[in-house]
C-alpha cells in the first residue's frame, strides 16, 4: 500500500562495475548478514592512500516488511603495495522507501 508522501523504491537493475571493482563489492558484502545491496550507480572515484569508490545501491534489509532504501556505498581499495584488498568505509541512507 502506498503511504502518502512517502518514496517507493522502484525495480532497478544492477549496473556493470569495472571487473576489479565488481570482485571487491562482492568480497565485502560476501558475509554481510541482514541486507542485500544491489549497486546501480558506479558514481565517482577519490584518490587517498589507495582509491575510494562510490557506489549508489539499492539496500533490501532482511526483515518481515523487507524495507528498501537508496543508500550511497564506499568502499576503500588498498594501494597494491598494501595489498590491493577492498573494506567498506561506509554505508548511508539517501531515500528510505516504505
Amino acid at each position: 500500500m502506498a503511504l502518502t508522501g512517502g518514496w517507493k523504491i522502484l525495480d532497478i537493475k544492477a549496473c556493470d562495475l569495472p571487473e576489479k571493482v565488481a570482485s571487491g563489492f562482492s568480497e565485502v558484502f560476501a558475509g554481510m548478514v541482514g541486507a542485500t545491496y544491489i549497486p546501480v550507480v558506479y558514481c565517482a572515484t577519490q584518490v587517498v592512500a589507495g582509491i575510494n569508490h562510490m557506489i549508489l545501491c539499492k539496500q533490501t534489509l532482511a526483515t518481515k516488511d523487507a524495507s528498501e532504501a537508496i543508500v550511497k556505498v564506499i568502499l576503500h581499495e588498498q594501494l597494491p603495495v598494501d595489498g590491493g584488498k577492498f573494506s567498506l568505509l561506509n554505508i548511508e541512507n539517501i531515500v528510505k522507501g516504505y
